[in-house]
């Protein structure tokens, strides 16, 4: 996801010094960080399910859910990472609006390449399937 940030800053910042020439590399640069993200995902999608296995719980828990059945030091430590994550959708949510603004008169360009970012559903293994972990009023 930090990648994913940084790979927005340097589109708006292309697109604040007016580098037309450069801004089709950021957008693909952009949408192979989103591919990495998304397998990423897969995989932690997996390892969540086996953990769920092993607590006898629902297949796909929420963190917090996962956090009650380990020790403190872990349970601590699963939700501090998912304060981390939210604060991070949240900071690429605001840069995607902002890189849009910068975009300034290419803002039909910046809204189509961001829309792999905000669709309800996401392709895995060739079906589509509802995508997890939607920010709503900063929780996941």
């Amino acid at each position: 996801m930090t990648v994913l940030r940084y790979r927005m800053v340097v589109l708006g910042a292309l697109a604040g010094a007016d580098q037309n020439s450069s801004l089709p590399l950021a957008v693909r640069e952009i949408e192979v960080a989103y591919d990495a993200l998304r397998l990423a995902e897969i995989i932690r999608a997996t390892v969540t399910e086996k953990i769920a296995d092993e607590f006898a719980i629902h297949p796909t828990p929420r963190v917090a859910e996962i956090a009650e059945h380990v020790s403190a030091g872990w349970s601590e430590l699963l939700l501090e990472r998912r304060r981390d994550l939210i604060k991070t959708v949240s900071e690429i949510q605001g840069l995607s609006h902002t890189v849009a603004l910068a975009m300034g008169r290419r803002v039909a360009m910046a809204e189509e390449a961001f829309a792999f970012l905000g669709t309800d559903t996401a392709a895995t293994y060739g079906r589509p399937t509802p995508r997890g972990g939607v920010l709503v009023e900063g929780a996941i």
